[in-house]
């Protein structure tokens, strides 16, 4: 797979509030993996890589790295539950939060939304 970002030049200068275009060139293999993803996702392809890259953002932040963070937790969860399932497992989620408590010391925060 490859992608090409060119230099980004934001004119005039990126802030917060308003959305940029990011142009990449990339090969026809790794389009059709990304359109497959949106479509997986139910998602525009536009969507899906805007999400992508948020999460490859968060994946590498200081954040992700806090064991109190309850958003970084909640990573876990997701990606454990994804990882068991293409496995074939079918784990309880109080079983995949255990583990991922083991794995990184994280306890469950009271941030946390109560389970219903």
């Amino acid at each position: 797979m490859n992608a090409l970002l060119d230099p980004i030049h934001f004119s005039p200068p990126m802030s917060e509030r308003e959305t940029v275009t990011l142009t990449i060139r990339i090969d026809a293999a790794l389009k059709r993996k990304l359109e497959a993803g949106a479509m997986e996702s139910n998602l525009t392809l536009d969507e899906h890589v805007s999400w992508l890259i948020e999460e490859a953002v968060f994946v590498n932040s200081p954040e992700f790295f806090d064991p109190d963070n309850w958003e970084a937790h909640e990573y876990r969860l997701v990606q454990e539950a994804r990882r068991s399932s293409a496995l074939g497992h079918d784990l309880p989620l109080e079983q995949v939060e255990r583990e991922i408590e083991e794995q990184f010391g994280a306890e469950r925060s009271s941030d946390l939304p109560n389970e219903t």
